[in-house]
C-alpha cells in the first residue's frame, strides 16, 4: 500500500515537473523567437533606414531639381536626434506591458546610430556646399543646418552659405568651435546660437545680420564685417584682430584687437543713401537709351535718387574719383550691358589652352568693369540687365553671388518691378 502511494507520488511529481518543464520550455522558446523576430526586424530596419538615406544623398546630385530640393529638404529629419530621443518602439501591440523607462531599449533604430547619419548628413551638406552656386538648391541645403540642434566641432570651411537663414525657432543652436574658415555668409541671418569659441577667421560676413547670438571668444580674425549688423550679442573676447570694416561702435572699444568682458551689445554700420548709380555707355542707341530711362522712372517712383551720368557729365578730370564718389554715397547699382563693341573675328587668348575663336563678337562699355568693381568694393548689391548677347566680364552668366541680380534687356519694363530678381536685388538695399 505504502509503495502504490509513493509510486503515486511520484508519478504526479513527474507530471508537475513535465508540466513546469514545459511552461518554462515554452516560455524560453517564445523569449527566443521573439529576440530573434526582434533582431531580424531591427536588421530590416537598419537595412531599410539606411537604404532611405542612401537615395536622398542620391537624388541630391541628380540632374532633376525637383529631386534635388526634396532631397535638400528631407534630409532635415536626420538631424532631429537628442539624447531624450522619443521614438517610437518596434511593436505598438506590446507599448501597454511595458514601462516607459524600457521602451528606450526598443527602439527601431539605435540612437548612436541615428548620430552617425546625423553627422554624416551634415558632412554631405558641408561637402555640396563647397562647389554649389548660389541659388535657391544652395540656400534650401544650407539653410536645412538651421535644424541641428548642435553643429558643435563641425567643418563648415570654404562653404557657400550666403542667404543662408540659421536660426531654429525652438531652440538655440550649439555651434561651439564650428569652424566657419573662408566660408561665404553674405546676406546671412543668424539667429539664436550659442557659438562660444566659433570660427570666423578670414569669413565673409559681407551685410550679415547676426540676432541674440552668444559669440563670446569667438574668432572674427581677418573675417570682412562690411555692412554687418549685431543685435544684442554677447561678444566678450572675441578677436576681431585685422578684420576688415568693424562697426565702429565695436572698433573704438577693441584692445589689441580683442573685444572686452561686456553685457549684451548691439552695433552696426551706418546707413546708406537711397540713392542708385546707373552703370552704362555714355552713347546708346534709341532702345537701350529708351530701357535704361525706364529703370530710372521705376526707381525714381519708389523714392531713391538715380545717378544717371550722359557724356557730357563726365568732367574733363579727375573722373575716376567722381564716379567713386557717387559710388560711396549710393546703396546700389544697376550695370546696363549694351552692346557697345562688335568683332567680327578674333582670337581669344591666344597661344593658351584656352584659345578660342570669336566671330561676330558683342562686348559691352568697359567702362562698366571699372564701375562695377567699384560697387563690389564699396559692398553694394547690384542689378545686371544684360544684353543676351552680352556674356563676359561681369556679365558672364557662370558668376554667382546673392547680391547680384540678372535680368535680360529683353523682359517687359512694364513688369519688370514686379520680377523676383529685381524684387530680391530691392529687399538688399
Amino acid at each position: 500500500m505504502d509503495m502504490e502511494k509513493s509510486w503515486s507520488i511520484a508519478l504526479e511529481s513527474i507530471a508537475i515537473v513535465s508540466v513546469l518543464s514545459a511552461i518554462v520550455y515554452g516560455a524560453i522558446y517564445g523569449l527566443l523567437r521573439f529576440y530573434q523576430d526582434y533582431r531580424e526586424r531591427r536588421i530590416i530596419e537598419y537595412e531599410n533606414f539606411q537604404k532611405s538615406f542612401d537615395n536622398l544623398v542620391s537624388n541630391l546630385t541628380s540632374n532633376n531639381p525637383a529631386a534635388q530640393l526634396s532631397a535638400a529638404v528631407l534630409l532635415r529629419r536626420y538631424f532631429k536626434v537628442s539624447q531624450d530621443d522619443n521614438s517610437e518602439i518596434i511593436d505598438s501591440r506590446i507599448a501597454r506591458f511595458i514601462s516607459n523607462k524600457a521602451k528606450k531599449y526598443l527602439r527601431p533604430i539605435d540612437l548612436k546610430y541615428k548620430k552617425d547619419l546625423r553627422l554624416e548628413a551634415i558632412s554631405e551638406i558641408s561637402s555640396l556646399l563647397r562647389r554649389l552656386p548660389t541659388g535657391v538648391f544652395q540656400k534650401t541645403l544650407a539653410d536645412g543646418l538651421g535644424f541641428a540642434t548642435d553643429l558643435s566641432f563641425c567643418d563648415l570651411q570654404k562653404t557657400n552659405l550666403q542667404d543662408v537663414l540659421l536660426d531654429n525657432k525652438y531652440q538655440d543652436i550649439i555651434m561651439r568651435k564650428t569652424d566657419f574658415y573662408l566660408s561665404d555668409l553674405s546676406y546671412a541671418n543668424l539667429e539664436g546660437i550659442v557659438g562660444h569659441e566659433i570660427i570666423f577667421y578670414h569669413a565673409i560676413l559681407f551685410c550679415a545680420r547676426i540676432k541674440n547670438c552668444d559669440f563670446s571668444k569667438g574668432n572674427f580674425r581677418g573675417a570682412d564685417l562690411t555692412d554687418v549688423s549685431f543685435k544684442r550679442c554677447d561678444l566678450s573676447g572675441a578677436d576681431f584682430t585685422d578684420a576688415v570694416n568693424i562697426p565702429p561702435s565695436i572698433k573704438e572699444v577693441l584692445n589689441n584687437g580683442i573685444f572686452p568682458e561686456a553685457c549684451v551689445l548691439s552695433a552696426k554700420h551706418e546707413s546708406k543713401d537711397k540713392a542708385i548709380f546707373f552703370s552704362m555707355p555714355g552713347v546708346m542707341s534709341k532702345t537701350d537709351e529708351l530701357i535704361t530711362k525706364d529703370y530710372k522712372q521705376i526707381l525714381e517712383r519708389k523714392g531713391y535718387e538715380v545717378i544717371y551720368y550722359k557724356s557730357d557729365d563726365y568732367p574733363r578730370f579727375g573722373q575716376f574719383n567722381r564716379v567713386r564718389h557717387d559710388i560711396m554715397r549710393s546703396s546700389g547699382m544697376i550695370a546696363f550691358g549694351l552692346k557697345q563693341i562688335h568683332i567680327p573675328q578674333a582670337s581669344y587668348r591666344p597661344g593658351t589652352k584656352e584659345e578660342t575663336e570669336w566671330n561676330g563678337k558683342w562686348l559691352s562699355t568697359p567702362w562698366s568693369e571699372v564701375e562695377v568693381g567699384m560697387g563690389l568694393m564699396r559692398g553694394m548689391p547690384i542689378l545686371l540687365v544684360c544684353d543676351p548677347d552680352i556674356n563676359d566680364g561681369v556679365f558672364d552668366g557662370g558668376l554667382s553671388e546673392c547680391f547680384v541680380a540678372k535680368v535680360s534687356t529683353t523682359e517687359d519694363c512694364r513688369k519688370i518691378e514686379y520680377n523676383k530678381f529685381v524684387d530680391e536685388w530691392l529687399s538688399k538695399l
